[in-house]
């Protein structure tokens, strides 16, 4: 699916279902519901209606012919001599109006339209960075929770231990020492847990802030951090990147100095401005029609500097294009890098590191009872299990991370897992 395709899916399947983000929702949430609650109460995307609503109003301006004008006036009164009053006044009554040549206002209209094309690209960039940052929270929320869960089975352990260590140290087999000291570990889990829910609890607010909510309704998110994928292919990536609203916002600004270069060549032919009216000379006491027609002289050069303002905008866009189609080119290929190392890891933590280490752990439970291994070893192989299971969290959440900024920054779908 294309990322305009996810877009309009998403936001007419929110106009039709979501009347209210914060009662919806509730409960267990995915990441379609997270998006489409951040099309349709983000701050940042309702200006773009009150932006657009001015732009057609420009059009709309745009669009008219110059006015018609109406004008009056008298003349040849409150001199000197035979002028002194009012009986050789000259009473004139007229109108007139400019006709515009050239296509000026095809091409006035020509620009306003382009102008309206460039929001809807600038609000395409918002909307895609908006889905970036939800994605990006909505991992936290995810990683949170399966830490919490880490720190919930920290905690189990300390207690299985003290509850291994109690008959040991009845009977005389292990120091009161060491029940002590698991005491002590079984304290700083539980703190530990604590910590936990509130780190889960900030990141439910920071996801549900993307919709505009300070006090999130719902209770868990829905998916699995361990499933990193692979990574794709990196070529495919580039290749779409002309798709990216990042850069295709510059097919529309350059789009837009066309039509303001167009506009400008149109500078070139005068205008004309016909009047019309009747003179009444009270002197011969009589009224006459009268005619008139004006026009700029030297429209063509004055209209120059406009010309070349509107050609070098139009070559800087190029210019600017370039430069963020090679520095998206660079960020893709290093974050790809990144994400094949990173998945590479998680598969590895997952396949062979863990298993070993929770075998580990088991072993040196049951050697710790039979009097074969210490303490110290007994704690040390817990441990090095719960620090591994800390790792696999940590690289997963890199990994689901570095993918959605690369779909980001490629314009590939972020639903697209």
């Amino acid at each position: 699916m294309s990322f305009r395709n996810l877009l309009l899916v998403l936001t007419l399947f929110s106009m039709s279902l979501w009347v209210n983000a914060q009662e919806a929702l509730t409960g267990t949430i995915s990441l379609r519901d997270a998006f489409e609650a951040v099309m349709q109460s983000n701050p940042r995307l309702r200006s773009f209606q009150f932006r657009e609503e001015a732009l057609l109003g420009q059009r709309e301006s745009a669009n008219l012919n110059p006015p018609l004008r109406a004008n009056g006036g008298i003349e040849e009164f409150l001199g000197t001599g035979n002028l002194q009053d009012f009986s050789a006044t000259e009473l004139n009554i007229g109108l007139s109006q400019v006709i515009e040549l050239g296509g000026k206002r095809q091409a006035r209209l020509g620009v306003a339209n382009r102008r309206i094309d460039l929001l809807a690209a600038e609000q395409r960039v918002v909307e895609l960075d908006l889905l970036g940052e939800t994605t990006q929270r909505f991992v936290d929320v995810v990683a949170a929770q399966e830490l919490l869960e880490l720190q919930r089975r920290a905690t189990e352990i300390a207690n299985q231990t003290i509850e291994l260590l109690e008959p040991l140290v009845a009977a005389g087999r292990s120091p009161q020492l060491e029940q002590d000291r698991a005491e002590a570990a079984r304290i700083r889990a539980e703190a530990a847990q604590a910590m936990a829910v509130a780190m889960l609890d900030s990141a439910r607010i920071r996801l549900s802030a993307m919709w505009a909510i300070s006090e999130p309704q719902f209770d868990t998110v829905d998916a699995n951090l361990l499933a990193v994928g692979a990574a794709g292919s990196l070529q495919t990536l580039l290749s779409n990147l002309d798709s990216n609203p990042d850069i295709a916002i510059y097919a529309s600004e350059e789009r837009l100095h066309e039509a303001e270069l167009r506009q400008a060549n149109t500078m070139q032919q005068s205008n004309i401005e016909w009047s019309a009216g009747v003179r009444h000379l009270r002197e011969l006491n009589d009224t006459a029609f009268t005619v008139g027609v004006s026009m700029p002289l030297f429209a063509e050069s004055r209209a120059q500097g406009q010309i070349r303002e509107a050609r070098a905008r139009l070559q800087e866009v190029e210019a600017r294009r370039a430069v963020t189609l090679n520095r998206l080119t660079g960020e893709i290929t290093s974050l790809y890098q990144r994400l094949n190392q990173t998945i590479s890891e998680v598969n590895l933590l997952q396949d062979e590191v863990l298993p070993r280490l929770e075998s580990v752990q088991e072993q040196s439970r049951d050697a710790y009872e039979n009097g074969t291994y210490s303490y110290l070893e007994l704690i040390s192989a817990q441990q090095e299990y719960l620090d591994a299971e800390l790792a696999l969290i940590n690289s997963a959440t890199t990994a689901h991370k570095l993918r959605a900024e690369i779909e980001r920054l490629s314009g590939e779908p972020l639903l697209a897992r």
